[in-house]
């Protein structure tokens, strides 16, 4: 009996082991399905954060990118604003000569017929060039001023009237024409004293062209007009200078009036570097300029114009950024004005 009794503890026991084990299982599943399902939802939630990292790093650098195209438009708008107002403070403008003429024209012909008739004055032309000659020999100019206002001499000049001869007193070469150091007067009262060659004036010498009027005429802004300096074949050639005197009480308002100029001359036209001298109305200082010319017509500092489409001609000598300024229709054939010559253009 006993050992039956064994049999079936044992059976029991072996069935106690069987339903523990049944039993504990479910509940181990259960454990490693819900730490299965904890793992995989951190890693989503870590997955979903950097997700958000990622997009707001995006968001941050586009957002960046969009504020530094904007700062970077800014200042390139700020460079353009700069260097337009530094080109406007740099652009030359317009002084203050609506009427400006730097290459003066005085009257090509200013004698005139009146109360005088000078066709009936009578004159020697050579005692009156010796005479004149004379004085031109000894730098004295007030008596070549008085010289030339009186009636013999300007009957002297008028008989050349409408023509490009002269009278000349002076030495000769062997063929009688004017060769060494000679005096002559031309028509319009115009006188010149120098050197000459072969009958036309060539070296150096003086020509004037003396403003005065025989008629009632008044508004002659000149009073007479002088060139001094280097010629070749009748004609202003090389190195000289250019001076003007005035009638102040017929200069008009807001012009200004070349009173000087010295530089270099071909044929009788600027052509080379110069220094320029201008007087205004009522305006005791005078204005210095330099300039560049190219035969016969003033070269453009700078390349731009105004409004009315004057041209900068003439830069300020002390003042780089102020102009002297003209039409450049006017800007031709610039010269000794009113000079006669059988060889001039």
């Amino acid at each position: 009996m006993k050992k039956m009794f064994d049999e079936d503890d044992e059976e029991f026991q072996e069935f106690d082991k069987a339903k523990i084990i049944v039993s504990v299982i479910p509940v181990i599943l259960i454990v490693l399905i819900l730490a299965i399902m904890l793992l995989i939802n951190n890693r989503n939630k870590e997955d979903k954060n950097t997700d958000d990292v990622q997009q707001s790093i995006m968001d941050y650098a586009d957002e960046n990118a969009e504020n530094e195209n904007d700062r970077v438009q800014a200042d390139s708008d700020a460079v353009k604003d700069s260097l337009q107002e530094i080109q406007k403070e740099e652009m030359p403008t317009p002084s203050a000569t609506p009427e400006a003429t730097p290459s003066p024209t005085p009257y090509k012909e200013i004698m005139q017929q009146a109360k005088v008739d000078l066709s009936k004055i009578k004159f020697d032309k050579d005692a009156q060039l010796k005479e004149m000659m004379a004085y031109w020999a000894d730098s004295n100019q007030k008596a070549l001023d008085d010289l030339v206002n009186l009636d013999r001499f300007k009957a002297m000049s008028w008989k050349l009237k409408g023509t490009d001869d002269c009278y000349y007193y002076g030495n000769l070469n062997a063929s009688g024409q004017a060769d060494g150091t000679g005096i002559a007067v031309y028509a319009d009262n115009q006188y010149y004293y120098g050197e000459w060659k072969n009958g036309v004036r060539n070296g150096n010498g003086t020509w004037v062209h003396y403003h005065f009027h025989n008629g009632e005429k008044t508004n002659d802004a000149y009073t007479y007009h002088q060139y001094t300096g280097s010629w070749v074949n009748d004609l202003p050639e090389g190195e000289g200078s250019e001076h003007y005197d005035f009638n102040s009480d017929n200069l008009k308002e807001d012009v200004r009036y070349s009173s000087n100029r010295i530089g270099s001359y071909h044929a009788g036209l600027v052509d080379g570097e110069f220094y320029i001298t201008t007087i205004e109305k009522g305006k005791e200082d005078m204005l210095e300029w330099e300039a560049k010319a190219q035969q016969g017509s003033w070269t453009y500092p700078v390349d731009t114009k105004d409004k009315k489409g004057n041209r900068p001609v003439f830069r300020d000598y002390n003042d780089p950024n102020n102009y002297f300024w003209m039409l450049p229709k006017d800007n031709v054939n610039i010269g000794v004005p009113c000079l006669i010559s059988k060889n001039k253009n």
